[in-house]
């Protein structure tokens, strides 16, 4: 599966502007929502949170890559946050997270999940990749690294 079909910069939210996890995964979900992408937030939200409460999506190196399974969708749906203050996001090396992805799978096709989860994994195990999202300046040009550094992967 392509970034480029599923990441467009309508949706990516920068900057974003939270100040916990809840708050990080509120405005993703949302930001889908206004996007046309889902229609029940407060269920996507809670399967969201509800896989955090099992353990803590903050991967580090300054990434969360949270997740969670959404009944009303045939498809993966995909939102990029970039804070520039860093959140506390619980990460599993204490530090503040400062690139989030959200998933959001059918609960019928757990490859698809898993397929995309180790694309962004990939990706954003990349010091350079890292570094040019951190210093991109809009949503287009976010959108722009992950799908440059897709074509790689």
């Amino acid at each position: 599966m392509e970034l480029s079909k599923v990441l467009t910069p309508e949706l990516v939210v920068y900057p974003l502007e939270a100040s916990s996890k809840e708050e990080v995964i509120s405005k993703l979900i949302y930001a889908l929502q206004g996007a046309g992408k889902l229609t029940h937030p407060e269920i996507a939200r809670k399967a969201v949170m509800e896989r955090e409460k099992l353990m803590s999506t903050g991967v580090g190196r300054g990434v969360a890559i949270p997740h969670g399974k959404y009944p009303y969708t045939d498809e993966v749906l995909v939102c990029v946050g970039v804070s520039r203050k860093g959140v506390d996001f619980d990460a599993v090396d204490g530090q503040p997270v400062y690139i989030f992805v959200l998933l959001l799978t059918p609960e019928k096709q757990p490859s698809k999940h898993l397929k995309l989860l180790s694309k962004f994994s990939r990706i954003l195990n990349t010091v350079q990749a890292r570094e040019e999202i951190l210093e991109a300046q809009s949503p287009e040009e976010i959108a722009r690294v992950f799908h440059k550094y897709d074509k790689k992967y």
